[in-house]
């Protein structure tokens, strides 16, 4: 009985790290270039091969026991399939039409970006609202005003014809490398790729969100969910009905 217990309450907080993972996707389906999550669980006994091979040099594969009914949760991995475009029409709107990521400059160092819905700063500065300033390969791109022209190389021109700056598009090798930190922005230590001749303007990149899939998938945990807290009501039962009937004996 004790093992059905884990069983149920393990498959449970499975399904509502499952629900906050569906429900963040849903939260930002119309955030510009955010890539949905997917949650992973395993058996409790290849999660925890799986966390300890990772810093064990040449762990090998043993079974542990018969554990493996019980979940755990695992991890949450990113989707980076492409959304579609969505052409705005606005000036300060960019999209990266293949592989690539914008760099914004952060107060906690370089973050990456497939939203290209930009503004102007305060300071006259290209940035992405509530992240920092949009890096250019040459610095800061200053722009008073969003009178300008656009190139697919990403020359940001003014009216009068100077360029005011080159918006820096890199792209990486691996992206298991990208941590997330934030809605839509990520950072990383690896080596960028630079990435030139992909930029749409006045169109950005919707988010690769599925409402009717994430529905489905939400749907179907709380289904679960249910299912177990009715098991564990009758596990309760049969626990309290024992209890009664050992301390008659």
């Amino acid at each position: 009985m004790f093992k059905g217990y884990y069983t149920l309450t393990s498959s449970m907080l499975t399904q509502n790290r499952n629900m906050d993972v569906i429900s963040n996707n849903l939260t930002n389906i119309s955030t510009p270039g955010y890539k949905k999550e997917q949650f992973v669980s395993g058996s409790f006994k290849d999660v925890l091969y799986s966390q300890t091979a990772n810093n064990v040099k040449g762990a090998i594969n043993q079974d542990i026991g018969n554990v493996s009914m019980i979940t755990a949760p695992y991890e949450t991995v990113t989707s980076f399939d492409v959304g579609a475009w969505d052409e705005t029409g606005g000036n300060l709107d960019f999209a990266i039409k293949d592989k690539g990521f914008f760099k914004i400059k952060s107060d906690d160092g370089v973050k990456y970006t497939r939203n290209g819905s930009f503004v102007i700063d305060d300071e006259g500065y290209l940035s992405l609202q509530g992240q920092g300033r949009v890096e250019g390969k040459n610095g800061d791109i200053y722009m008073s005003t969003d009178n300008i022209n656009v190139d697919k190389e990403g020359n940001i021109i003014s009216s009068d014809g100077q360029i005011l700056g080159t918006l820096d598009i890199v792209d990486f090798a691996d992206y298991t490398q990208l941590e997330k930190a934030g809605d839509g922005v990520f950072t990383t230590n690896t080596q960028e790729i630079p990435v030139a001749g992909n930029l749409m303007w006045k169109t950005v990149e919707a988010s690769n969100v599925n409402a009717i899939d994430e529905m489905t998938a939400m749907l179907s945990s709380q289904r679960v969910l249910q299912s177990a807290a009715q098991v564990l009501k009758m596990y309760d039962q049969l626990a309290s009905k024992a209890a009664t009937e050992i301390g008659r004996v």
